[in-house]
């Protein structure tokens, strides 16, 4: 059964790689900088607000380098982290778990919608549950046998390379620490505590200065506070409790999916809390605060207004959470089996599996597809004269860098203005807040030249989205529609191009406001192409006026 689960694991991984869905905006961002930077700029801060660790941004610039600029070089990491991912959880289950339990847990995994997902974009989260499993792998290792030298040299040179290749990992360290630490207390080993401490040290200081020289600038930036800002739980900050709750289902959906999607994430907690009790039970109390301490370490951090809480920054410990999840199922079943034996403990198992694997198994055939810029691009290629001008929305700039660009000779001084203009600061930038009432001719250099075709850069509406307070204000800033109506009128000698994306939400749709001030500007639809998340209009517009 186990290698059973891990075919399908592989499979469900495999098919939404082959999906070969559009890179959207947040991929968009990151490979931006992959496909423009060489090695050594890599260790900059990145351009665009984008985090991710140096070693994931250097394998990804082996793979472009490789093999070109494209989907399927760009997503194979993630793709291999994925599957790594999979077969790592069966290799700790074995340590952990008992048998039953290590193939819950593998099926929770398998079918997790948010792991599956990650395991085909450009981003490190998939990596980052990858590392943090292995860690606990290792750690578990030397817990079950503390005079294991070999153990401890394995330990000691997994957590030295994870505390490169992942930023989260430092909340496991946290947890394998405290996990060592408990274990040599419980067997009086207290000639094992310096070692402990010392090995501790050195990864925290391994990862302190490999965060603040690389990665603070950016993480700690003024648009990223601002843009997380309803993730940090400080005590005392407004709405705490209902953010507390959100997140809370946040991590509980990285967990299970089905489960939440059902309104049921508080069994799924309970899972875990009798998880955690049954190892105590067992005398695995180690292990427990093992598993456990990742996924709380987080909420701490958060508390001091250090780290944000999100479905994608609390994946690296979901398999861990997972684990004691599939351990508290099983005990679950144990005790329900007790009270009325015709009930087997599996039944009771696969009925509460059942959620999770129907999510994912939907997910794989019809879940919706962010800004397809790919088929948009196309068709206007297919479509555009010569000299025609386009006016792209800001929301899917760094899209539509990604899709126009020949990367065979890419113009790189002029994607790094488009960058520039597109990120935090910038008058284009994807996601910029509300900056007040627009002047006329603001944004009129944010146009360039491809290949004869002049491209107007759209300015940001000051309609901003973020976690938990989700799109505000509820209407773009006043004068934008008439602004951009005006350099859209005025780029077009008899028509223009307009490609928008990512523009509806919560009952507003900023299309079809950009849409109707170009009307009010003369412009006459004649051409319209949707696809899901994603429209290309053609506008015929009279002469500007002198």
């Amino acid at each position: 059964m186990p290698r059973l689960v891990l075919i399908v694991a592989v499979i469900l991984r495999v098919v939404e790689y082959f999906r070969n869905d559009s890179v959207w905006g947040d991929e968009a961002m990151l490979v931006l900088n992959i496909a423009t930077r060489p090695f050594h700029a890599l260790l900059k801060p990145l351009d665009l607000a984008q985090v991710a660790p140096v070693p994931f941004l250097w394998a990804e610039r082996l793979m472009v380098l490789g093999f070109g600029v494209n989907e399927w070089s760009l997503r194979a990491v993630p793709l291999l982290a994925g599957i790594g991912l999979c077969l790592a959880v069966g290799w700790v289950g074995r340590r952990i778990l008992d048998s039953d339990e290590a193939l819950v847990a593998l099926v929770l995994v398998a079918f997790s919608q948010t792991l599956i997902r990650y395991s085909a974009e450009v981003k490190p989260y998939g990596l980052d549950a990858l590392i943090g499993v292995v860690t606990v792998g290792a750690a578990a290792g030397v817990i079950r046998r503390m005079d294991n030298r070999q153990g401890w040299r394995v330990l000691a040179a997994v957590g030295t390379l994870a505390a490169l290749l992942s930023l989260p990992w430092v909340f496991v360290c946290f947890g394998v620490s405290l996990a060592l630490g408990y274990q040599a207390v419980i067997e009086k080993r207290a000639n094992l505590l310096p070692r402990i401490g010392l090995l501790t040290f050195f990864w925290a200081s391994l990862f302190a200065i490999t965060y603040t020289q690389l990665y603070q600038p950016v993480a700690s930036s003024a648009y990223l506070r601002s843009f997380w800002e309803a993730a940090f739980l400080v005590p005392g900050s407004p709405h705490l409790l209902s953010r507390t709750q959100v997140a809370m289902q946040d991590v509980l959906w990285g967990i299970d999916s089905g489960m939440a999607l059902l309104g049921l994430g508080a069994i799924t907690a309970a899972l875990v809390v009798l998880g955690v009790m049954t190892l105590r039970h067992r005398k695995q109390a180690a292990c427990a605060i093992l598993l456990l301490t990742p996924g709380l370490a987080p909420f701490a951090a958060s508390a001091m207004g250090m780290y944000p809480i999100a479905t994608r920054l609390m994946l690296f410990a979901s398999p861990l959470l997972i684990m004691l999840a599939a351990i508290g199922l099983l005990a679950a079943g144990r005790a329900v089996h007790r009270f009325v034996p015709v009930l087997p403990t599996r039944w009771l198992a696969a009925f509460i599996l059942l959620p999770a694997i129907v999510t994912a198994l939907a997910w794989a055939i019809v879940h919706e597809r962010d800004q397809q810029m790919r088929p948009l691009v196309h068709e206007l290629r297919e479509r555009w004269r010569q000299g025609d001008a386009v006016y792209v929305f800001h929301r899917v700039v760094p899209a539509w860098l990604f899709y126009s660009t020949d990367w065979a000779t890419p113009n790189i001084e002029q994607l790094a203005w488009a960058m520039r203009v597109s990120g935090p600061g910038g008058l284009g930038h994807e996601n910029g807040p509300t900056r007040g009432p627009r002047p006329l001719g603001e944004g009129k250099d944010l146009v360039y030249d491809l290949n004869g075709h002049p491209v107007l850069l759209g300015t940001s509406s000051g309609v901003q989205g973020r976690p938990m307070f989700g799109y505000r204000p509820q209407q773009p800033d006043p004068g934008w529609a008439a602004n951009e109506g005006k350099r859209i009128r005025d780029a077009a000698s008899s028509r223009i191009w307009v490609i928008v994306g990512n523009a509806a939400h919560q009952g507003m749709d900023l299309g079809e406001i950009l849409l109707d001030a170009v009307k009010q500007e003369g412009g006459r639809l004649t051409f319209q192409d949707s696809v899901q998340d994603g429209r290309l209009y053609r506008l015929e517009l009279p002469p500007a006026r002198e």
